[in-house]
């Protein structure tokens, strides 16, 4: 065999390696791009069961309210407090998850992801607010496939779309308060006047 071939062969034979580790890592990605779906699915319809299969044996969840959870009965007790019951704050609520980047792995079991959603919130009055958030998850594979073994959502607490709305409430009731003030006081100027 001629010098020039055996060193093509030989480089050919040290890159498959690489190749092949390459391609068992964009089946990871697609996996890992169907476990958030299924995720966002699961959360988009309240269904706690699918959800719990999609995590670890150890997990921990940070909601977007900052409650964090670590035992899969939480969960239920979180859809019953926002979701369920004539009290709750929510009728429902829409997860539109993105990646910034495919997902870093940091282990062969191992991976790290992280990006925004815009959320949709229905409130109970039935008006929606859009709420940006940024999350982070750490995933992990195990026997059955990838899992969610942490999830960290959050928003901007001094720039979002519920503090804009609290803001406006306050500056309307202000508003009414002032209003209501400066008819009292002519209402009592007109009162004290026709005593004098």
């Amino acid at each position: 065999m001629k010098p020039i071939y055996s060193l093509l062969l030989s480089g050919l034979l040290a890159l498959s390696p690489l190749v092949l580790a390459g391609m068992d890592r964009e089946a990871d990605h697609r996996q890992l791009r169907q476990l958030m779906a299924d995720a966002s699915a699961a959360i988009n319809q309240r269904d706690m069961v699918r959800l719990r299969s999609l995590l670890a044996e150890e997990f921990v969840i940070t909601m977007v309210d900052q409650q964090p959870m670590t035992e899969a009965a939480q969960l239920d007790d979180y859809i019953e407090k926002y979701f369920v019951g004539e009290t709750a704050p929510l009728k429902s609520i829409t997860v539109i998850p993105e990646a910034d980047a495919p997902s870093r792995f940091i282990g062969d079991d191992v991976a790290i992801a992280h990006g925004h959603s815009s959320d949709i919130y229905v409130l109970r009055t039935g008006a929606e607010v859009m709420m940006p958030s940024r999350w982070t998850a750490t995933l992990v594979r195990q026997s059955d496939g990838w899992k969610i073994a942490a999830f960290h959502a959050g928003v901007n607490p001094l720039d979002n779309p519920i503090l804009a709305a609290a803001q406006q409430n306050l500056w309307t009731m202000a508003a009414a308060g002032a209003v209501t003030g400066a008819l009292l006081m002519l209402l009592l100027m007109r009162l004290f006047g026709k005593r004098n």
